[in-house]
């Protein structure tokens, strides 16, 4: 969009009355506040909001949550592959402001699996499934893992953290599964 074209429809906001634009802010405010379900609201963003809106305003909350999480400017940078002055605008939301950013990030949702690790963890059950001969200790660990208590786990994941050789295999494995993962996408 060109700069002109911006500033004429920022002009023509400025032309609504201070009550109309209060009233398409309540609007729009209520709107979120109405949305219940993921589906709802990924239905309602895809209509209000152009696909570079969206993009901008996902990264922006990352942000924000990344910085929440004390990770550094530099860290940020690096994952979201954004720049320096986002970054800053963001951190300068936060400490000026940022009592929405902060209620918001509280109450986010972890999410479980992304896509991309769906499809290569449905790929590796296939296998594990057809090979399963071959693959039965790892299957084995799995079923105890799913199974096991809290406290079972955190001992599991100890023992497992402690394990410092790996088997020629599983680096031959996790080499391919590594390859795997950045040729598809």
């Amino acid at each position: 969009m060109s700069k002109k074209i911006y500033f004429e429809k920022i002009k023509r906001l400025e032309k609504l009355t201070k009550d109309e634009q209060e009233d398409l802010l309540f609007d729009l405010l209520s709107a979120f506040q109405i949305i219940k379900t993921v589906d709802d609201a990924a239905l309602f963003v895809q209509d209000l909001l152009t696909h570079a809106e969206v993009k901008r305003l996902s990264k922006r909350l990352r942000i924000a949550k990344l910085l929440s999480e004390g990770y550094t400017y530099e860290a940020v940078e690096k994952q979201l592959h954004t720049s320096h002055a986002t970054i800053a605008k963001i951190a300068n939301w936060l400490a000026d402001k940022g009592e929405g950013f902060r209620s918001v990030l509280r109450r986010l949702p972890k999410r479980e699996n992304s896509p991309a690790l769906t499809i290569l963890s449905d790929e590796w059950d296939q296998i594990k499934r057809s090979y399963s001969r071959y693959l039965w200790p790892e299957i084995l660990l799995e079923e105890i893992i799913k199974t096991a208590s809290k406290k079972k786990k955190e001992k599991l994941g100890i023992v497992l953290s402690n394990l410092k050789i790996k088997s020629d295999l599983h680096k031959k494995l996790e080499s391919l599964i590594h390859e795997h993962k950045y040729t598809t996408t």
